[in-house]
């Protein structure tokens, strides 16, 4: 019977019960955006006078919206929504939602938020920079320009880029929920989620 009570123990226990990772729905009411977590109060964020929600989505604990001024990042570990206003002229052009990290690329900048640490990083396109594609998966977003590669952790912080040399040409991307390879025609270039950096595979 020993046995068997202590299973029963471990499996009831608080410590494993912290591991389930707790969605959150982001809805409006009203003049507020509001995020709802699987559990706990809902968190509010007033809109200003005039403001109006472009559009909401969340994944696993990331909640994200954007209203007509500015870009909210909703973090459930920390229960508080974080913003980055947007620029004069400045349009969201896409976004991409993970579970602990999002992406929102607009026509001047890229802008990326981490749940664990409710904060934005943002970084600034070249004049003639234009976004080829964005795309991630699990723990890393990659953005490929026509002058390089941004790379976006949930667990490192800002943006780590690669750029590409003269006539360089992008091939394919390779990713896991930690790893991302990219193949270009002159050489194979790795991020992996816990780095500071790209290296390049020889």
């Amino acid at each position: 019977m020993l046995p068997w009570l202590i299973l029963v123990s471990l499996g009831s226990s608080p410590a494993l019960a912290q591991v389930r990772q707790v969605d959150v729905l982001v809805t409006v009411v009203k003049d507020r955006v509001v995020a709802l977590p699987g559990s706990g109060s809902p968190v509010e964020e007033p809109l200003g006078v005039d403001e109006t929600i472009v559009t909401t989505t969340a994944q696993g604990p990331a909640g994200f919206a954007q209203t007509s001024r500015r870009l909210l990042g909703f973090s459930s570990g920390l229960r508080r929504w974080t913003e980055v206003p947007l620029g004069i002229e400045e349009h969201v052009e896409r976004h991409h939602v993970l579970p602990r990290l999002l992406m929102v690329q607009t026509n001047r900048r890229v802008h990326g938020f981490q749940e664990s640490r409710g904060h934005w990083f943002s970084d600034a396109l070249g004049p003639n920079e234009s976004v080829k594609q964005l795309q991630g998966h699990g723990h890393v977003i990659v953005v490929v320009t026509s002058e390089r590669a941004l790379a976006f952790s949930a667990f490192t912080g800002g943006f780590f880029a690669v750029r590409w040399s003269a006539q360089e040409q992008m091939q394919s991307i390779d990713q896991t929920n930690d790893v991302t390879v990219i193949r270009t025609s002159a050489r194979q270039l790795a991020f992996r989620s816990h780095a500071g950096g790209w290296t390049e595979l020889k």
